[in-house]
């Protein structure tokens, strides 16, 4: 957003998503409603093909290299159940980070 205009039409257009998500959430018969148009005319007439084949395996050997490399690093952030009772608290994080004011 480098000119003024550019901000305005940005913030309007965080406006209107906002109301949008708000209509859902206080109207849920609108979810329905979108669901079934999106099932009954947007994508009434196409059909997801796979490229794959239920029996394709994951291409793994093309990062081999990569995850030799760095595994080792990210084995200090795999989830650790036996020592913490949450991941945050793995990583040393307080929930909730926000204060409350009395």
């Amino acid at each position: 957003m480098a000119t003024p205009i550019a901000h305005k039409g940005s913030t309007a257009g965080a406006k209107v998503q906002a109301m949008t998500a708000l209509d859902f959430l206080l109207q849920p018969e609108l979810v329905k409603k979108a669901w079934d148009y999106f099932r009954d005319v947007q994508t009434k007439e196409i059909h997801y093909q796979t490229f794959l084949a239920p029996d394709d395996q994951p291409a793994i050997e093309m990062n081999k290299e990569k995850m030799e490399k760095f595994a080792p690093q990210l084995k200090k952030f795999y989830y650790d159940p036996m020592h913490y009772k949450t991941y945050l608290e793995q990583l040393g994080i307080q929930y909730p980070t926000t204060k409350t004011v009395p």
